[in-house]
């Protein structure tokens, strides 16, 4: 038996026969089927193309028009699994400021699905500031996909030592400078397809700093995905 990730009740699966008499062993997940009721998944709502964000109409939203006029030569386009309410926001509170390690595996079976959907790309985590990481003790996404198995590159270094994103207002946030640098050996990955990962898709500013910044160095094939938008 194992705990549920959010709730801490056990995770209790029924088998079918072939389960039953199957050799191996069960995986049972991280998350039980109440809690994964309650998720609320952005998937089969009416949202934006450009950022599935959650929306009376199929259009752009303003964010994605203002986004695609700055930087018409990248893909307005990006995936997140979640709205960024109830046990969602209630997770990244515990795991990235709470710094509860444990629930770095919760979206697993997220990255696994969206990694088979582009099976040859390579999964780029956007990386803290240095001051966030020694504060934390830990880059949440990276450990994500390593609890998830997936392989990933890391090629990119924050600079930023100013105010956290998640201290900012709106605007604060659109006005941030271009936090990233590339490291040495990146251009073994430029024929790659590339999908950058993050947890929270709030403005798309962050990403968007990480997106032209890889096509000003010759990638041509960026993706990019959240667990929450």
């Amino acid at each position: 038996m194992s705990q549920c990730l959010f709730c801490q009740n056990e995770i209790r699966e029924v088998l079918t026969l072939q389960q039953l008499f199957g050799f191996g062993k069960k995986d049972c997940g991280t998350v039980c089927r109440s809690c994964q009721e309650k998720l609320p998944r952005i998937t089969g709502q009416t949202c934006c193309p450009g950022c599935m964000r959650p929306q009376a109409s199929a259009e752009w939203c303003e964010d994605c028009r203002g986004w695609s006029e700055r930087y018409p030569e990248l893909p307005i386009a990006h995936h997140a699994c979640y709205a960024y309410a109830g046990i969602v926001k209630d997770w990244l509170q515990r795991y990235k400021f709470q710094g509860d390690y444990r629930l770095a595996s919760a979206f697993t079976d997220d990255l696994r699905a969206f990694q088979r959907a582009h099976p040859k790309a390579l999964f780029l985590p956007l990386p803290i500031a240095i001051a966030s990481y020694e504060e934390r003790g830990f880059s949440q996404c990276e450990e994500m996909l390593k609890q998830a198995g997936i392989r990933y590159v890391q090629f990119l270094e924050n600079q930023h030592a100013g105010e956290k994103q998640s201290e900012k207002k709106r605007q604060q946030r659109l006005l941030t400078a271009q936090p990233f640098s590339l490291l040495d050996g990146h251009e073994k990955y430029l024929q790659h397809e590339i999908i950058l990962f993050d947890d929270v898709y709030t403005t798309g500013r962050t990403l968007y700093h990480a997106k032209t910044l890889l096509y000003k160095q010759g990638f041509r094939s960026i993706r990019s995905v959240t667990i929450a938008r």
